[in-house]
């Protein structure tokens, strides 16, 4: 969603964007794919090529890479001014160690200059591997994810568990432990699961199995429930920041990959174990006081973040970069 959401705004910028898509997995057809983002995510006007088995023959001022199987045919393409990477998250951790972590982390070397979603990333590629690299932040729709929106009263024990267990970056398995941690405390409360359907659990706490839900579905849930939890060990979930646009408190895993995006007082960090979540949570479900604290400054910090803001950072950048090489080319 996010790489199609830059890519509008863009467009609606006046730059003429184009997708390559490679190894097509669900689609036969460049109009197909049109089809399929303009209907489930972004407004996207411009050109879709397939590609598959080869280098496609294309040329212009920028071109971007997504992520780090795209990043091998960009590399290949050589009639563009300046070539780039889109970097969401830190790949090479996604693998165990070995031969994808390796061929993952390889892709950092290339010629590429990074835009990065934050400035852990941003970090991580400047330093570590050298790269020109800027950040912009994930922000979140507005129109959707509010605090004003919904006139249901919160529930002051529930609690919201992004629960996409099938990928492991999300380390739910730590948030289950925890669970049955303030069970074993006898503490109230119950859980909506979200993000993936968990199935039958034998637990002793009332919960809800909701599955992937829709954006407007994730704000009401965010507008009940009394606190959010939301984990990622490698880049910072874009969900922390929906959940605090929707006044709901938050808490997540006490590494840097989260400090160097959420102040002090916007969240509640949690040491990454079962005994850690467990107690953030109870401190939590408990103190109504640090609740409100904790939603008014999450709201507060929230505020001044947009999409369109995002993309003329990312924008910027790509000109930045392209006007650079044009004066390369020119000495």
């Amino acid at each position: 969603m996010t790489i199609f959401r830059i890519a509008s705004f863009l467009e609606r910028f006046g730059h003429d964007v184009s997708f390559l898509v490679q190894n097509p997995s669900v689609h036969k057809t460049a109009d197909a794919a049109f089809a399929t983002i303009n209907k489930h995510f972004q407004p996207f006007s411009g050109s879709i090529q397939l590609f598959d088995g080869f280098t496609p023959d294309a040329e212009g001022d920028a071109l971007i890479a997504t992520d780090r199987f795209t990043c091998y045919p960009v590399n290949a393409m050589e009639k563009f001014s300046r070539k780039f990477y889109f970097v969401q998250d830190y790949e090479s951790a996604f693998y165990p160690a070995g031969t994808e972590a390796l061929l993952t982390e390889a892709t950092y070397r290339f010629d590429f200059d990074c835009l990065c979603a934050g400035d852990w990333l941003h970090k991580r590629m400047s330093e570590q591997f050298g790269r020109w690299s800027m950040s912009w932040p994930l922000a979140y729709d507005s129109s959707v994810y509010n605090a004003g929106s919904c006139n249901r009263p919160r529930q002051g024990n529930k609690i919201a568990l992004y629960a996409r267990y099938v990928t492991p970056r999300r380390a739910v398995e730590l948030a289950f432990m925890a669970l049955e941690i303030l069970q074993e405390r006898q503490i109230d409360f119950d859980v909506d699961f979200y993000g993936w359907k968990i199935g039958k659990l034998n637990v002793g706490y009332p919960y809800r199995d909701l599955g992937i839900l829709k954006a407007e579905q994730l704000a009401e849930l965010y507008q009940e429930a009394a606190i959010g939890l939301v984990f990622s060990a490698t880049n910072h979930s874009l969900a922390n920041k929906e959940m605090m646009a929707c006044g709901l408190p938050v808490i997540d895993l006490d590494l840097d990959t989260v400090r160097s995006i959420f102040p002090d007082n916007t969240m509640a960090f949690a040491e990454p174990t079962p005994k850690g979540i467990a107690d953030c949570l109870e401190r939590l479900l408990k103190d109504s006081d640090e609740r409100e604290r904790l939603r008014s400054a999450g709201l507060a910090y929230v505020s001044d973040l947009s999409w369109e803001k995002s993309a003329r950072l990312v924008e910027q950048a790509i000109q930045e970069r392209v006007y650079y090489a044009w004066q390369q080319e020119s000495r």
